[in-house]
């Protein structure tokens, strides 16, 4: 049975042609949609790989700073707290290095030796950190890789003090070989 409308419009043709445009307007709304999500899922993909580069280069830079902070911390004694030995033995480098003596004589490092286990707890800190550099007063550990960077001559940093002997690692100097010689 064929139905038609007062102006001679087919009821069941009107009906396919607007169920045919909804189906058209739904499938472009559905494309759309698809489309919508995968560039929020691509936008999202993106910005999850720029956060994981960001976090294996900031894992890489801790790495980094972890194995330095290692190699500042040689000295066991200076893992911890700088004891006063170690802490006099620093300043004596500083101060030879300071004053530019490369070769100094026993009797005058002896003098500056006696000088410097003279100073008592506080102003020792207080010359350390004005050498250093750093704020007084002072952090323990800040010092602590402070005073692990400080390099200087062997017989300086092994701490064994001075006797005042002459030193015979060498050919005596002509002042030094018994009379006779010569």
């Amino acid at each position: 049975m064929i139905v038609t409308l007062a102006d001679g419009v087919n009821v069941e043709r009107w009906f396919e042609e607007e169920k045919a445009r909804i189906e058209t307007r739904y499938r472009k709304v559905l494309k759309s949609s698809v489309e919508f999500e995968k560039r929020i899922r691509n936008r999202w993909r993106q910005k999850n790989r720029e956060k994981n580069v960001r976090i294996a280069r900031l894992e890489a830079r801790i790495m980094e700073l972890e194995k330095e902070l290692r190699t500042l911390k040689i000295d066991p004694e200076e893992d911890v707290v700088a004891n006063r030995g170690t802490k006099e033995r620093k300043l004596l480098i500083l101060m030879t290095n300071d004053m530019g003596m490369v070769d100094i004589e026993e009797a005058e490092m002896a003098e500056m030796e006696k000088e410097v286990r003279g100073l008592p707890d506080e102003e020792l800190d207080r010359m350390l950190a004005t050498r250093l550099d750093l704020p007084y007063p002072v952090d323990a550990e800040v010092m602590d890789r402070s005073l692990a960077r400080i390099e200087g001559p062997e017989r300086l940093s092994q701490g064994e003090g001075y006797t005042g002997a002459p030193d015979m690692s060498h050919e005596p100097r002509p002042d030094e070989r018994p009379s006779g010689e010569g």
